[in-house]
């Protein structure tokens, strides 16, 4: 539905979920305004917590391109195409090929896609925090310092000292603020039919920037190869990301050894966990792990509506997920498409558009959202807490067993799920979900049957032979 009334629409997050769905709303005729708390990305520094890498899978791509237009693999600065994957170990690396992901700097992404959305006629409010809904009334209540307020908005405003109150009306308002969402807290405290759970990562990690690469000289990659470590002794794993100004590291390590390092030294843990980068890279690294920030790996989001009163949860906000899957932006991207898809099947100028639109969202999205934070939650390494309780052997004999299953029958039983969606395929997580909790668990139960049954079954027969064919095995004779 293309709007012929100019709604107004408050989106509240500058993220890539808000920023492409402002520009869907805009290049759709709506009145959009949205709020970031935090300031312009170009002034965040490559070393910054909100400075990471994300690997756009072609599911994120997709999701990009439906909902906005734009091909970011084409227009997006600095992003780099990736199609190999390196793991390292003690010796050696093994590479592989895995589907094209498209490697670009969260910072690069979202400028990008708030500039495009500001051509389109989006007003963007950077450093204004939301403070309050009413949800009856329909306006929003943002605290920003007075020397970030616009003074060209034509919001309501209230100066009271250093800080600037601004209410502002909506037709719709849409929730795209991160894991820690403010308004999914706000529904959950003021909507009595909406829950929400939240699981925190037991996981953090810091961001490391290298100019030259970390590897020998001598030692050739593919272009754009993303390299990953895992020391298991440790628990802890490193991402070694191409990016347009060097090799980002992400440092994963359990919750507060981060910082116990700090005091202990980092040097022994960084040759443990980078046992073949070149002696050179590790002051650098060491350097940086003391000078920037750790931060968390996020929260597990469980929320009982993606849309309710006027209120649209997109991303993070309504269904956030730990990366031990590396889903959370294509999800979050995949989400934005959908939404703009149940917002262009609406019948033109629908007196009830809102109520329409949000159960239109809840049906198309919610099963398949909550599949993806359940996969997460539940998948390799990310049990309830991902420190060092990783999944149980069953498991992981699970995903050994259907990999030989699918070398052995050529490819005719597919690759475990969770590895599917890994390396970038767009299978829906509610199929992933029932393959690899149900489908993958009972074909692994009925081949194990299917061997040790014949097996107890012939030793059976072995045992009574032996016991009728021995001495005074039949009375009487």
């Amino acid at each position: 539905m293309t709007s012929s009334i100019r709604k107004k629409v408050v989106i509240v997050g500058g993220g890539p979920a808000g920023a492409a769905a402002a520009k869907a709303m805009a290049d759709r005729g709506y009145q959009v305004d949205l709020f970031e708390a935090y300031p312009n990305p170009s002034l965040l520094s490559n070393t910054s917590s909100k400075a990471y890498v994300i690997a756009l899978s072609p599911r994120g791509q997709k999701g990009i391109q439906d909902a906005t237009g734009i091909d970011p693999v084409t227009n997006v600065p600095g992003a780099i195409v990736s199609t190999s994957l390196a793991r390292h170990g003690k010796k050696k690396a093994n590479i592989m090929n895995h589907l094209p992901s498209l490697i670009v700097t969260r910072k690069a992404l979202t400028q990008y896609l708030l500039d495009a959305a500001k051509a389109s006629g989006v007003s963007i409010h950077f450093q204004q925090r939301l403070e309050e809904i009413d949800f009856e009334k329909r306006c929003a209540t943002f605290v920003a310092s007075s020397s970030d307020c616009d003074p060209d908005s034509t919001t309501t405003s209230n100066r009271t000292g250093k800080k600037t109150t601004q209410v502002v009306e909506y037709d719709l308002l849409i929730g795209a603020d991160g894991s820690n969402s403010k308004v999914r807290n706000l529904m959950a405290s003021n909507l009595k039919e909406f829950t929400a759970r939240t699981e925190e990562d037991s996981m953090e990690y810091q961001v490391v920037v290298l100019p030259k690469s970390p590897h020998p000289s001598e030692v050739d990659f593919p272009g754009g190869t993303v390299h990953t470590w895992n020391n298991k002794g440790m628990n802890a794993i490193c991402l070694g990301l191409p990016v347009s100004h060097g090799t980002m590291l992400l440092i994963v390590f359990p919750k507060g050894e981060l910082a116990s390092f700090r005091t202990s030294g980092y040097r022994s843990a960084l040759e443990a966990l980078l046992p073949d980068v070149v002696e050179s890279s590790y002051p650098e690294i060491e350097k940086q792990l003391r000078e920037n920030q750790i931060a968390s790996g996020g929260l597990c989001v469980w929320s009982s509506h993606l849309g309710l009163d006027g209120v649209i949860l997109l991303g993070d906000s309504g269904h956030g997920m730990w990366p031990s899957l590396g889903q959370g932006a294509n999800c979050a991207l995949e989400s934005v498409a959908v939404f703009t898809q149940c917002l262009d099947d609406l019948p033109a100028d629908s007196a009830s558009w809102i109520n329409e639109l949000l159960q239109r969202f809840q049906d198309a999205r919610s099963i398949d959202a909550t599949a993806a934070v359940d996969l997460t939650y539940g998948g390799i390494g990310a049990r309830k807490s991902r420190g060092r309780q990783n999944a149980p052997l069953s498991f992981k004999l699970q995903i050994v067993g259907i990999m030989l299953l699918n070398k052995l029958s050529f490819g005719i039983v597919p690759k475990p799920a969770l590895l599917q969606l890994m390396s970038g395929s767009m299978i829906p997580y509610s199929k992933a979900l029932k393959h690899t909790f149900y489908y993958e668990k009972y074909l692994c139960l009925m081949i194990t049957a299917a061997v040790i049954i014949p097996l107890l079954w012939s030793q059976l027969k072995l045992s009574t032979g032996s016991n009728i064919n021995s001495p005074g095995g039949h009375d009487g004779l």
